[in-house]
């Protein structure tokens, strides 16, 4: 029985479907910060304070402890 055949193939696909993750989850970490950047320095740069929600991709912005300006990125 070629049992170690079995154990390399699975090994491999456990390794590419690792990799997948990786970089998936590398790829979704980079653009939540890009989009909290595009919201603190494009968006809010005039305000006192910014808040992102990254569930729903809004930008709002504080002044007074007051929404005055919200933005869909």
């Amino acid at each position: 029985m070629n049992g170690w055949k079995i154990t390399a193939i699975v090994f491999i696909i456990l390794f590419i479907l690792e990799t997948c993750f990786l970089i998936w989850a590398f790829n979704l970490g980079t653009q939540m910060i890009e989009n909290e950047n595009e919201c603190a320095i494009n968006v809010c740069n005039d305000y006192e304070t910014y808040y992102y929600d990254d569930y729903n991709n809004m930008c709002y912005c504080y002044l007074n402890h007051e929404i005055t300006h919200q933005e869909y990125l």
